[in-house]
């Protein structure tokens, strides 16, 4: 935080705690779940606004989000330092009974500790909700203006930061007028910045088209596993008869290569619904299995044996075409809540993404999405996994950060204020898109990632491009046994340039003294700042400022900069490295 706005700068702490909340990918909503203590309460414990007044709340966040032995010590030792230099009279956490009435958590601790599952705890933090709030204290004041503020942000509101260090003035044409707040202000700087947050190498994700078990020969960070021979119908062709054989290959050959696996959930089986409708796979059907028993079998049977192989679990793939999903959302929600569960207990490190609603840009599939949110289900998963692609699959990849703030902003309306987004690919169209000229597609392939990365101010946290290995695309990445294409090659560049990265600010245009449709965002790695900039169209020209000294091109050239050297750049991105923020 900057000192600029009066804000006190986040605790040792608190950065340590947010660290592994980052890194576990759980919301604050699922740690609440976990740890027996509120959403608020974690909220200010990894914001610095409190510090915990007992270590087993620290080891409790600690030890949910994967901490290791080392970790643990290191949160212990900066604990007991900062509780030392907390004044007597300070503001102190409250007791756990008493800052949670939001959830009751309280309540929800004392059903885990008899040993209920997570469901069970869930249901009892419920009902233990208070039905008014007491009188808020100070700092029950100062956390109100909190979400005040972050509720204006998620509603539109720009956040003014300091100008772009990493390009002076565009002298290209088209800059426009800039943006402007609803009062008509001018405003200067990123449209988000953040004190600097990892980009996790899961970010980059490719879905599988493939049950060969072959793996991306270019650089990526994560696997979905969908239409790859790993349909429930496939594996349990019979009621407790399994074929493992697709799914096994595929997860030994992602643990060689150090992939996270996303594993769907989806497409039952024809003898689990007998005459329900078809589905778009010969293998499955698009109705929910008659008997839910028949879902929670396999669900468990998956997780318990990928325990600890499987990072993560998608529960259904687009429920929002009838040829995928044809029951009601109110099943799809009931097999979502027992299949969450069944996952946690089994594997209590994996996470838990709620079903690929698609459809977005149009009313329908939001509305579908608003339905399944009043549901409640969401409170059962650690992150929404959602089609976001463009408006059209060969539409600019750009589109994709307005859905992105879309769904963010139905979500929010719905009560689900931090839930992080995973886009897991395109709606149906793109079977019938024609394929990008080798210039669209090379440059598309890199800018799907960086538009998601643009998307982070909105909780994207994982893009899965669609697909690997399929030649049946609009753009196609490297066939099943084949070499990667230009378009896949410049994939593994970007992760390459990214990597251990954290992602500061972003912005465009006049605001950002760019031309209208160029694009800009702030990354630091070992303390020193890169940009990465591109424009949807054309071409943009923008002057070296003093402690810019490199450009790297995506076709793998760099140039030596100097103070008041031209970088010019387009729809191709390139990287500008500098000694000075």
């Amino acid at each position: 935080m900057s000192s600029d706005t009066g804000t006190q700068e986040p605790s040792e702490l608190a950065e340590l705690l947010e660290e592994l909340k980052q890194r576990s990918g759980r919301s604050y909503t699922a740690l609440a779940h976990r740890t027996g203590l509120s959403r608020s309460t974690l909220h200010r414990y990894c914001q610095g606004m409190t510090v915990p007044g007992s270590f087993g709340a620290v080891e409790r966040v600690a030890r949910v989000c994967g901490a290791s032995p080392a970790e643990l010590d290191r949160l212990y030792r900066v604990w007991s330092r900062t509780t030392a230099q907390e004044a007597p009279d300070g503001d102190k956490e409250l007791p756990d009974h008493e800052a949670d009435e939001e959830y009751g958590t309280a309540a929800g601790a004392d059903l885990r500790a008899a040993g209920a599952s997570e469901t069970d705890a869930s249901q009892g933090a419920r009902r233990a909700r208070l039905p008014l709030p007491r009188a808020p204290s100070l700092l029950r004041a100062a956390a109100l203006l909190l979400v005040l503020v972050v509720a204006s942000v998620a509603s539109g509101a720009l956040i003014i930061g300091s100008e772009d260090s990493g390009g002076g003035r565009s002298s290209g044409t088209g800059t426009g007028r800039g943006s402007r707040a609803p009062a008509g202000q001018q405003l200067k700087g990123p449209l988000w910045s953040v004190t600097p947050r990892r980009v996790p190498p899961e970010f980059f994700g490719l879905t599988m088209n493939t049950d060969t078990g072959e793996m991306p020969a270019f650089r990526t960070g994560a696997v979905r596993l969908w239409e790859s021979g790993t349909r429930w119908g496939t594996i349990e062709p019979r009621r407790h008869h399994y074929d493992w054989s697709v799914l096994e290959r595929t997860v030994k050959s992602a643990e060689r290569h150090r992939l996270p696996v996303l594993f769907t959930l989806s497409g039952t089986p024809l003898w689990a619904a007998t005459g329900g409708r078809k589905s778009a796979y010969g293998d499955s059907l698009a109705s929910p299995p008659a008997d839910l028993t028949d879902w929670d079998h396999f669900v468990k049977k998956v997780a318990t044996r990928y325990r600890g192989r499987i990072g993560s679990y998608e529960l259904w793939d687009y429920p929002s075409h009838p040829l995928h999903y044809a029951g009601s959302i109110a099943v799809l929600a009931k097999m979502v809540e027992r299949a969450a569960a069944i996952i946690h207990r089994a594997d209590p490190g994996a996470l838990v993404a709620c079903p690929s609603f698609g459809e977005l840009w149009e009313e329908r599939g939001r509305e579908l999405l608003r339905q399944f949110a009043r549901t409640g289900a969401y409170e059962s998963c650690d992150v929404a996994a959602l089609k976001m692609p463009p408006h059209r699959a060969d539409s600019p990849p750009e589109e994709i950060i307005d859905l992105a703030r879309n769904v963010h902003d139905l979500l929010f309306k719905e009560g689900l204020r931090e839930i992080q987004l995973w886009n897991t690919g395109p709606d149906r169209s793109v079977a019938v898109t024609l394929p990008l000229d080798a210039r669209h597609a090379r440059d598309y392939a890199v800018r799907f990632y960086l538009a998601g990365l643009y998307s982070w101010h909105y909780g994207m946290r994982r893009m899965y491009f669609y697909s690997w290995g399929s030649t049946g695309v609009p753009l196609v990445v490297q066939p099943v046994g084949g070499r990667p294409t230009e378009a896949g090659l410049r994939m593994g560049r970007l992760r390459q340039w990214l990597d251990g990265a954290r992602i500061a600010a972003c912005g465009q245009g006049a605001q950002m003294g760019l031309p209208e449709g160029a694009y800009t965002c702030r990354f630091e790695r070992d303390g020193k700042p890169f940009f990465v900039r591109w424009t949807t169209k054309g071409r943009a020209d923008v002057s070296a400022n003093e402690g810019t000294y490199r450009l790297r091109h995506m076709d793998g050239r760099t140039v030596r900069l100097q103070a008041g050297d031209r970088i010019s750049f387009g729809e191709e991105p390139v990287l500008i490295e500098s000694r000075a923020g």
